[in-house]
């Protein structure tokens, strides 16, 4: 005789499942505590647009309990009246029809294992588990209204007294974000281009992210990270630099241990499972894009900010220039630049070389003739803009700092369409050169 059975590991011991009461299986993850039922029911989940009660399979014929700290398997088992009831086991083993000889039939109501089967492949003894006689005798409900408005009950509560946290890593140590905050997830590549570190502080550098360039902060100086999680508040966007993201929790709002009196990178602590994770502070890493706080309940506002001004400094020749970030599309070390073989044959005095840059030939021009310098071979980064469409590059010594400018701190000479120098900006009472994108796009 054949038989359709579901097989699975109870500690040490195989039992199986008739599979016409198999609707279908999940590995457990999440599940909310509930009590007033038997002792071997130990919460609520909901799986599939389902919500059933979940059932210590153990403990609902035994003494023991199964270790629920560890992986565990639920098989959703069909009653009579097709209401689900969530078993859980300690490992699915197989899933197949075994060619089997019944030994025995158990008639006694209250025993669930009823059938014992001689598995002729492996030679050994497979025990039946039919839960159901079990189900009515201890009074454990499926499906029942109680458990419905006992799990809306709990999400509710859930909602009002929890926030949604982005965890990651860095090094050995976890963290945290607000979720609300997150844009998205980007892998570190090449179109990030570092800052000098006496400059820029927890600033490492910025990216270009599809049509924007964004700064890049660190959390850990020593992190090799390998992913940007960038987040926005205000209209503001930021990358942070991090090893990994693993998760998103729902921190119980009442256990989140602030940190009082700072303004530190990190505001509070969570405990999560055993792990301490330290919520990071947004606006230590944002205090330059001027965000405001709530006086009163210290949120941030999404809606009260000054207008600020993004403005990239770099060096040539040891000299400060500034050039409007709306127009730069991106920084790329030089010598990683590939030139085009036209490169050989360019006729124009600025241009240095051609290169290949997003399958587009690009002008990378040098402005020492313009700006009376000596073009030293030591201009380790090019600077991509686009003015009108038109995209061109420039030859730097180096990339000093990304700077968020107000209104005020920013002058302009009359001779905005034919210099290549169009004004200054004001930064730590410095005062900097800022170049006309236009006047370099015309050099090429």
């Amino acid at each position: 005789m054949k038989t359709s059975v579901l097989a699975f590991k109870l500690f040490e011991d195989v039992f199986c499942f008739n599979t016409k009461d198999v609707e279908y299986v999940f590995e457990l993850e999440e599940y909310e505590d509930v009590k007033g039922f038997h002792s071997s029911v130990i919460g609520i989940t909901k799986y599939n647009n389902d919500v059933m009660l979940l059932i210590d399979t153990a403990k609902l014929y035994s003494d023991k309990f199964l270790d629920l700290d560890t992986e565990k398997s639920v098989v959703v088992i069909r009653d009579e009246n097709n209401k689900h009831y969530g078993m859980i086991v300690d490992e699915i083993t197989k899933l197949e029809e075994i060619e089997s000889v019944k030994l025995s039939v158990d008639l006694n109501t209250e025993d669930m294992v009823v059938n014992h089967y001689k598995d002729r492949e492996a030679d050994e003894i497979v025990s039946e588990i039919y839960p159901h006689p079990l189900f009515k005798k201890y009074d454990i409900p499926a499906m029942s209204a109680a458990v419905v408005k006992q799990v809306k009950e709990s999400e509710a509560k859930s909602i009002q007294n929890r926030a949604s946290y982005l965890l990651f890593k860095i090094n050995d140590n976890s963290y945290a974000i607000a979720a609300k905050h997150v844009k998205e997830v980007l892998e570190k590549d090449s179109k990030l281009f570092t800052l000098q570190e006496k400059t820029s502080g927890s600033l490492k550098g910025a990216m270009a992210v599809r049509d924007e360039v964004i700064a890049v902060a660190e959390i850990e100086h020593s992190s090799k990270s390998s992913d940007i999680l960038v987040i926005e508040i205000a209209g503001k966007k930021l990358g942070i630099e991090v090893d990994e993201v693993y998760d998103i929790e729902n921190f119980l709002l009442s256990s989140i241990e602030e940190v009082e009196g700072t303004s530190s990178s990190v505001d509070a602590f969570y405990n999560h499972d055993g792990d301490v994770i330290a919520i990071i502070n947004p606006q230590f890493y944002m205090k330059n894009i001027e965000i405001h706080k709530h006086v009163n309940n210290s949120t941030f506002d999404d809606t009260i900010h000054a207008k600020k001004y993004d403005y990239l400094i770099f060096l040539m020749d040891g000299k400060k220039y500034s050039i409007d970030m709306g127009c730069v599309r991106q920084v790329i070390e030089t010598e990683s630049l590939s030139k085009t073989q036209s490169s050989s044959i360019v006729t124009s005095e600025y241009i240095e070389f051609i290169a290949t840059w997003n399958h587009r030939a690009i002008n990378v021009l040098r402005l020492d003739k313009e700006l009376v310098f000596e073009c030293k071979k030591d201009v380790t980064q090019s600077i991509f803009i686009e003015y009108k469409k038109h995209i061109v590059a420039f030859m730097v010594h180096d990339i000093d700092n990304i700077v968020y400018l107000n209104e005020d701190e920013i002058t302009e000479t009359s001779s905005t369409k034919d210099s290549l120098i169009n004004g200054a900006i004001i930064y730590n009472d410095e005062v900097i050169v800022k170049l006309n994108e236009k006047y370099i796009a015309s050099l090429s």
